[in-house]
């Protein structure tokens, strides 16, 4: 959630515009809907690094999730990129994923990453799909995040659902070479007489035998004080049916 520092959605969009060398490209209509919002979140989406040739330069993009009143949600993307001339971290925002991927393909290049990105230790780990109709060409996943066998025990660790995967998951999850954490897209939010967040993500890893395991959490503040909780479970649409239980239990509809 993004209450870092107790920040108003108003205040983290203020902080996030002042700071990006290109606010204008946010248009006047998102910033218009994102002034209802009411809460936010903040999520890495990608992350590259590179130790040769001197200088390092780092380039990382984040997704800002703004929850609105109407109960909608609307999307800012942001991407961070060390300055080649030692001028420290530079920011971009944009309201567009594909304004997003053009500007990280500038950075990436002048990074030098034409090919496989170094990684500092959390090196991106390709991934290809070979699921689908014949000669349909599907985007490589990378796993951009390290030390996930540790990531996976605080995960099932905070799980407050009964049926959480077990002992049997933790070991399978003990060889991860990298995750990588994914938002859910659906209606998994409701506003009404009071606020609730709702949200689903994909904690996907990649095995050292190259095969991919899924985990999905559930997090949400339907627990009656308020608070945030979170729920794990091995199939999406598990996970899917308890948003919606929790929902239903409490008169709302998702």
């Amino acid at each position: 959630m993004g209450d870092k520092g107790h920040s108003t959605p108003a205040h983290h969009l203020e902080e996030l515009l002042a700071r990006a060398q290109n606010p204008f490209d946010v248009r006047d209509e998102v910033l218009a809907r994102l002034r209802s919002a009411v809460m936010f979140q903040v999520e890495l989406y990608g992350w590259r690094h590179r130790n040769s040739p001197p200088p390092a330069l780092r380039c990382s993009s984040f997704r800002h999730v703004f929850l609105l009143a109407d109960g909608s949600s609307l999307l800012l993307w942001e991407l961070c990129y060390d300055s080649p001339d030692d001028r420290g971290e530079l920011y971009e925002v944009y309201d567009d994923a594909a304004a997003l991927r053009r500007s990280e393909h500038r950075v990436h290049r002048r990074m030098g990453e034409e090919g496989e990105p170094e990684g500092a230790g959390r090196a991106a780990v390709p991934f290809d799909f070979l699921t689908g109709a014949p000669g349909t060409a599907y985007p490589r996943r990378e796993y951009p995040e390290g030390d996930s066998a540790e990531h996976a025990r605080r995960l099932l660790r905070r799980a407050e659902n009964q049926d959480r995967p077990g002992e049997e998951t933790l070991r399978l999850l003990s060889t991860a070479l990298g995750h990588h954490i994914l938002h859910v897209p659906g209606p998994r939010v409701h506003a009404g007489d009071c606020q609730v967040w709702c949200s689903v993500y994909e904690h996907a890893f990649l095995l050292a035998d190259g095969t991919e395991v899924s985990l999905y959490e559930l997090e949400h503040n339907m627990t009656g004080s308020g608070r945030l909780a979170c729920e794990v479970y091995l199939d999406e649409s598990v996970a899917d049916q308890a948003a919606h239980r929790l929902a239903r239990e409490r008169g709302l509809d998702l």
